[in-house]
């Protein structure tokens, strides 16, 4: 499997429309093969970041995801968000069930 976790740090005022673009897109996301499943994930240290957690089957499928996704470009002064940072993981061990 593999992880990515994202972080996106909000425009002032912007964290509602951040969140349901965020969920928007993780709706989209299920069409997407490889795809597994997303939580966007929240941290009262930091009420201005909007993260998710996203997990795929492996990097390929996350690289093809990525690769059919446009920059931002001109729409980017559009988006709620004034950066986005990510980390990627393959996961080495796992215990429990995946969510349902």
């Amino acid at each position: 499997m593999f992880v990515v976790i994202s972080h996106h740090w909000c425009k002032p005022g912007q964290v509602e429309v951040a969140c349901e673009r965020v969920d928007r897109n993780g709706a989209a996301m299920t069409a997407e093969p490889g795809f597994l499943y997303r939580y966007r994930i929240e941290r009262a240290a930091q009420p201005n970041v909007v993260s998710t957690l996203t997990v795929w089957n492996d990097e390929a499928d996350y690289q093809r995801f990525r690769g059919k996704r446009s920059g931002g470009g001109a729409d980017a002064p559009s988006l709620p968000w004034e950066r986005i940072e990510s980390d990627a993981y393959e996961v080495a061990t796992a215990h429990g069930k995946p969510p349902v």
